[in-house]
């Protein structure tokens, strides 16, 4: 599964829909054991330190799901392009 999806939120930070490291897994599981690195994420990013790993903010039910939010980012116009 790829799919990426990155969205402004701030000056400071976005928002991404995507597939998470083994360092972030690791972070989030301290949190809540249920993140297992499967699957799709929605994490925030520091955008003055993109090597910094995300902070984890939710798990995706299903790719369909992650797809909706994506489309939402895109129709609110915070849809960052490459």
């Amino acid at each position: 599964m790829t799919f990426q999806a990155v969205a402004t939120l701030s000056n400071r930070e976005s928002l991404c829909i995507c597939e998470i490291t083994d360092h972030e897994a690791d972070i989030a599981r301290q949190d809540n054991p249920e993140f297992d690195q499967f699957g799709l994420y929605l994490i925030a990013v520091d955008r003055e330190d993109l090597k910094a790993p995300g902070r984890v903010l939710a798990k995706f039910a299903s790719e369909d799901a992650a797809k909706s939010l994506a489309k939402f980012f895109r129709l609110h116009g915070t849809l960052e392009t490459a």
